[in-house]
């Protein structure tokens, strides 16, 4: 599955660093079919107290028009769940993720469905042996940027591993977009992939 969440289309460098990713999971034979997802035109909903309120009820005791509420973010945890590989492609936006990005794992993570609690407390995640690989493009360099200041991956990771499943997640960067005479050498980026 390749989620795209840059409104730039074929300007993106995160899309086309997400693409590269696709494009070489498919020459290694990892992947034969892809689905793709492009939040730009297909808004995930953002949440409000009626959603919010329908994610955290148990599944088997949601109204009907909870259930109608709740279409988009069925069809977002069912691509998931069918889905061995997730390729995330997003910009950074003010040092975060795209708010399209945001709002589609808001729609995924959903209490009963995937994840629950064990008898013990302990939160489990129920879509386990995902592969994610996150693809994000930033203007500047994280090198640059004070320590502490990585807000994506570190924040996919522990979204995932929390409160989908146990993931296994590669992170890789085109940085430096903004500055002159910038070229996107994707191959380079994704040399040991």
């Amino acid at each position: 599955m390749h989620i795209i969440s840059s409104a730039r289309e074929s300007a993106s460098y995160s899309k086309g660093l997400s693409s590269a990713i696709v494009d070489k999971l498919a020459r290694k034979h990892e992947i034969d079919t892809v689905i793709e997802r492009d939040l730009t035109k297909e808004f995930p909903p953002f949440l409000n107290g009626d959603l919010t309120g329908a994610f955290y009820k148990n599944p088997r005791s949601v109204t009907e028009e909870e259930r109608r509420l709740l279409e988009y973010a069925d069809s977002v945890v069912n691509d998931v769940s069918n889905a061995d590989i997730l390729v995330l492609g997003t910009p950074m936006h003010n040092l975060g993720m795209s708010a399209l990005l945001k709002a589609w794992m808001d729609q995924l993570v959903r209490f009963g469905v995937t994840y629950g609690y064990d008898e013990n407390g302990v939160r489990k995640g129920r879509l386990n042996g995902k592969k994610v690989y996150l693809a994000i493009a930033s203007g500047g360099r994280l090198e640059d940027w004070p320590n502490g200041n990585e807000f994506i991956a570190s924040h996919v990771n522990a979204v995932f591993n929390a409160y989908v499943g146990s993931t296994e997640i590669h992170t890789f960067r085109v940085e430096g977009t903004a500055m002159p005479g910038f070229q996107a050498d994707y191959e380079k980026i994704l040399a040991h992939l």
